[in-house]
């Protein structure tokens, strides 16, 4: 293995500018680490003997005292290549700020931009011509190289664009604010900063928005019509507005724990047996049960007026979010799941619950503090997936729905959620109605209570408990063969 002594490496200067001077919690393992067996894994550097990766290892063999260490020697004396290393390098760095990555989508932005320029010099075309320098490839390359979305990336930039421009004007106090928020959380940010007017926002022109939307038939866009949409007809449609979509009133108690529904989002390919919105969708709707988008729902919230008794019952508040639909399932495109994530961010007089059964896909995601975050686990199958993808999401409401609880549950760890719901399954067509037994209810009450969790339960539970003396226990209902369904998740 080819080494430097030590005194020849010097940090890249755009890792201190990106991530700061931080070592880690875990460094003085680490340190204690280097001093015993030394440094096993080589830096990788530049030609010029600057480290592009392995900066915490370098500190680290300092500190102990070594004189040398591995290297090798990045294959590129490109500086926006090199960068670009840097970066990747750097992705599964723990406690990576939103600062951060705001920091290296900027810094990737200026190489595409870097790039495109050369390419207009060596083409001889206008800026107009190259097709890399469109916001929307730009940003979307950008934010797959660091993990976020194209949205998230450009909106992360912006956010940090208006923060130095308040710290270059003086404006110390109202930078640290944002700065703040945007280590929350990327939109919450973002709209904090394009309502105070640090941020401006170009839109498009009504006329053309009409006629792009045109490729959206009956009002809904399904995933066939989205792929075929092309960038400019994609964002219109997220950008549609309406003045008429409202919020859906529950009118029994199904759901009272939340009073309203809003499906902006429609479709599940999950299958499972007893579900009622298959059924309703199948009868009501015209693209029946196949996922989809409808733009014009998105408005929604901005339309629904709140109820006066929502001062005293919170269930008035509350918006089951999807209730139609699995809005996080592995199908749904990110665009569409980022549009509802944008307007619940605008609309914090109301929260928004939502539930998924592919929990794994939430720690992608920035939740605003009035979305409630869920997964539905109503076998043990499930609980591994839920504990594990729970433990990774940043969410001010996490919670279970156990309904319907189609066996007895056993947890490892409650204490990351908020919030259970426990409940029964209502007659669907393929499947027979469902009570679970008591017994089944108190213990995941009894170890909820011990983690500090709160407890809901569903008027679809069973009867309340009769028993008399001398009469012996009542045998538990066994669960119908029908709602047998799920032997193992897929993680």
């Amino acid at each position: 293995m080819e080494t430097r002594l030590i005194s020849q490496l010097r940090p890249h200067p755009k890792n201190g500018d990106i991530y700061g001077d931080r070592l880690g919690d875990n460094f003085q393992e680490l340190l204690a680490s280097v001093k015993e067996k030394g440094v096993y894994t080589p830096l990788l550097i530049t030609f010029d003997d600057r480290v592009i990766s392995g900066h915490r290892r370098l500190r680290a063999a300092a500190q102990a005292g070594l004189v040398d260490v591995g290297i090798i020697v990045f294959d590129s004396e490109d500086e926006d290549e090199i960068l670009e290393a840097l970066i990747h390098s750097n992705r599964g760095m723990r406690n990576r700020t939103n600062e951060m990555v705001a920091k290296e989508a900027k810094e990737l932005w200026e190489v595409e931009q870097r790039r495109a320029s050369e390419r207009m010099s060596e083409g001889g075309k206008g800026v107009e011509q190259v097709p890399h320098l469109q916001t929307g490839k730009t940003r979307d390359k950008v934010g797959s190289a660091i993990g976020i979305s194209g949205k998230t990336a450009e909106r992360a930039v912006k956010v940090l664009d208006a923060i130095e421009g308040l710290s270059a004007s003086g404006k110390a106090r109202e930078a640290e604010q944002l700065r703040t928020a945007l280590n929350k959380s990327v939109s919450g940010a973002f709209n904090k900063a394009k309502e105070a007017g640090h941020i401006t926002v170009q839109s498009r022109a009504p006329q053309a928005v009409a006629k792009e939307l045109a490729a959206a038939p009956s009002g809904f866009i399904t995933l066939a019509d989205w792929r075929a949409m092309d960038y400019a007809a994609q964002q219109a449609a997220l950008a549609t507005e309406s003045s008429r979509t409202k919020f859906n009133w529950q009118s029994d108690d199904n759901i009272e724990w939340a009073l309203w529904s809003w499906n902006p989002v429609t479709g599940c390919k999950h299958n499972c047996p007893y579900c009622y919105a298959r059924d309703i969708a199948e009868r009501f709707y015209e693209q029946k049960f196949e996922p989809a988008f409808l733009p014009e729902r998105l408005s929604a919230p901005f339309n629904t007026p709140m109820k006066p008794e929502a001062q005293l019952n919170i269930g008035y508040k509350n918006v089951f979010t999807c209730s139609m639909a699995d809005l996080f399932g592995r199908w749904v495109p990110r665009e569409w799941i980022e549009a509802v994530l944008d307007v619940i961010a605008q609309a914090p007089q109301w929260n928004f619950l939502m539930l998924t059964k592919f929990p794994i896909r939430l720690a992608e995601f920035d939740f605003p503090d009035n979305a409630w975050v869920g997964t539905t686990v109503d076998c043990q199958a499930r609980v591994k997936n839920a504990e594990q993808a729970f433990s990774r999401v940043n969410a001010k409401v996490k919670w279970l729905s156990c309904e319907p609880l189609l066996e007895p549950l056993q947890f490892t760890d409650l204490s990351m959620f908020q919030w259970i719901v426990l409940g029964g399954s209502s007659k669907s067509t393929q499947t027979p109605e469902w009570r679970p037994p008591r017994q089944w209810i108190n213990d995941i009450e009894d170890k909820a209570h011990q983690a500090g969790c709160m407890v809901y339960e569903k008027t679809n539970l069973l009867d309340r408990v009769r028993e008399y003396p001398g009469q012996g226990v009542t045998d538990s209902p066994q669960l119908p063969g029908a709602l047998r369904y799920l032997a193992e998740v897929e993680s």
